[in-house]
């Protein structure tokens, strides 16, 4: 992954800025207050790193990429950064979050600045020896350990929540009994409940609905008489007789249902509709209810097989473990075999840097996700987290330098060869060089050695009104190398250096 090119208008320092960038080594240099950190902060804030110090950023990335759930045509990647009233983050012309984005670039993007990196730990140091073990059968077994152990990780939670249980395993016997006891008794029937509140209305209504059909009865007795007159004038009226008995069926029907009604027990209605509130407002209605009946259930037969349970978990942990194990142990045999090699390149890479011999411990530790070894590295019998940060940053780089990586991705460095000596800042930029072959690398660098070895050198100079970015080509690397050596006014020592310089590195 790299960035190809970048647009952004309107920062501290910078009107506007149009860059294309190598996917090597790309080295930015400057007088002091030019803006280079401003610049620097605004590519970061491309991957969340950062906050955006720009109105507008826009970049081109290329590469593989996880984007997950945005769209990614080809491997063109588009990231755009407005600030307005609130800062918007838009992945592939998708909204997003500088959250979001840090996430989901943070695999392939490396700020080297502080003691905050993990290349140095034992996690990465072991990756990095792997990488040196060209063997289709270590890479096979290494993932098959690796899909073992999170299945193992999975099996000892299982055991840890069994064991748990048993603890406390008479109060969860008694808990369910209670719950199932509970909604057995109350023996609930889905609908129940609505056919109870309509019961309860009719019988609240009962009196004035008999007093009503009462009356109605005689209505239709008087109504015969009007049948009758009408039959006397000859005068029929279609269907009349039959919505007649169809009234009359539907009133006796009611005085029939309201009759019974004298038999039912208003203080029994009462009571069970009170019963089915209570399972309602607990478990959300009477279907939740027998739902969770069930579910109750069923806990209560595992906890009646629990000791059957543990027992075969036990089982099949130890059988998984015997099977780790002998993964483990082909793996560590294999990187013992490797290990030579890796502290022999490591310390050529240090030699480079002018660093002390480093020391490579391999110890046997528990179980974890790439076996069971441990990486350490120490320089002059010094503790990684004991040593200064220049040395801290030049062992980080023999690290990286080593990792053999297909995908690649962006490494920043601010001043990496700050304070160094000329020998010291020289091995730094022949590293990062080969660092370049499988990651993109942005330096700042006040020292002469790195822009010499860069694919890109840019200026950033002051002008009156704001800053300005500038890829420099032969002629203008040529002079700044210069600047660099004897500061704003060029000798024609620095000049002849800078050329010798150029003219080798470019060879």
């Amino acid at each position: 992954m790299y960035i190809q090119n970048v647009m952004m208008k309107d920062s501290p320092s910078f009107a506007i800025v149009e860059a294309e960038f190598s996917s090597g080594l790309n080295v930015i240099s400057g007088a002091s207050g030019a803006g280079k950190s401003v610049l620097f902060s605004s590519l970061l804030s491309l991957f969340g790193i950062k906050e955006s110090n720009t109105q507008i950023i826009e970049a081109v990335i290329r590469g593989e990429v996880d984007l997950e759930e945005y769209i990614q045509e080809d491997d063109e990647i588009i990231v755009q950064i407005l600030k307005k009233d609130k800062t918007r983050y838009m992945l592939n012309h998708q909204s997003t979050s500088k959250k979001r984005i840090n996430e989901l670039f943070a695999p392939y993007v490396k700020l080297m600045s502080h003691k905050n990196s993990n290349e140095l730990e034992s996690a990465f140091l072991l990756q990095v020896l792997d990488s040196k073990i060209h063997n289709a059968v270590f890479e096979d077994q290494l993932r098959i350990y690796q899909k073992s152990y999170q299945q193992y990780l999975q099996k000892q939670k299982e055991l840890q929540d069994i064991v748990e249980n048993q603890k406390r395993l008479v109060e969860l016997k008694e808990f369910a009994l209670f719950e199932i006891q509970k909604i057995e008794n109350i023996d609930p029937k889905i609908g129940e409940y609505e056919e109870l509140l309509e019961y309860k209305k009719r019988l609240s209504k009962k009196e004035k609905l008999q007093d009503q059909a009462s009356e109605a009865l005689q209505a239709l007795e008087q109504f015969y008489k009007v049948q009758s007159f009408l039959e006397n004038l000859n005068c029929e009226v279609q269907g009349l007789q039959e919505v007649i008995n169809e009234v009359e069926h539907i009133v006796s029907l009611e005085i029939d249902k309201l009759n019974e009604l004298d038999e039912a027990n208003p203080e029994d209605i009462l009571n069970r509709l009170s019963l089915l509130s209570d399972l309602n407002q607990r478990y959300g209605g009477i279907e939740e209810a027998l739902e969770y009946l069930q579910e109750q259930k069923q806990k209560l037969a595992s906890y009646e097989t629990i000791e059957f349970q543990e027992s075969q978990l036990r089982k099949e942990l130890q059988e998984i473990e015997s099977q780790l194990k002998e993964l483990c142990s082909f793996l560590t045999q294999e990187r013992k075999k490797a290990l030579p090699q890796m502290i022999k390149e490591m310390n050529e890479y240090a030699t480079l840097l002018l660093l002390p011999e480093v020391q490579v411990e391999f110890a046997e530790t528990s179980m974890h996700n790439r076996g069971k070894d441990l990486v350490g590295i120490m320089l002059n019998q010094s503790r990684a987290e004991t040593l200064s940060s220049g040395e801290y940053n030049r062992l980080r780089l023999c690290v990286l330098v080593m990792e053999e990586k297909s995908k690649g991705g962006v490494l920043f460095l601010d001043e990496v060869d700050a304070n160094l000596s000329g020998a010291e800042s020289e091995g730094v930029a022949k590293v990062l060089k080969k660092l370049s072959n499988h990651y993109q690398v942005f330096a700042i660098s006040h020292q002469p050695h790195l822009p010499s070895f860069a694919d890109k050198h840019f200026l950033v100079s002051k002008t009156q009104e704001s800053s300005e970015l500038v890829c420099l080509d032969k002629e203008g690397r040529i002079q700044e190398i210069a600047r660099m050596i004897s500061g704003s006014t060029l000798t024609q020592e620095a000049l002849e250096f800078a050329q010798k310089k150029i003219n080798y590195e470019t060879l």
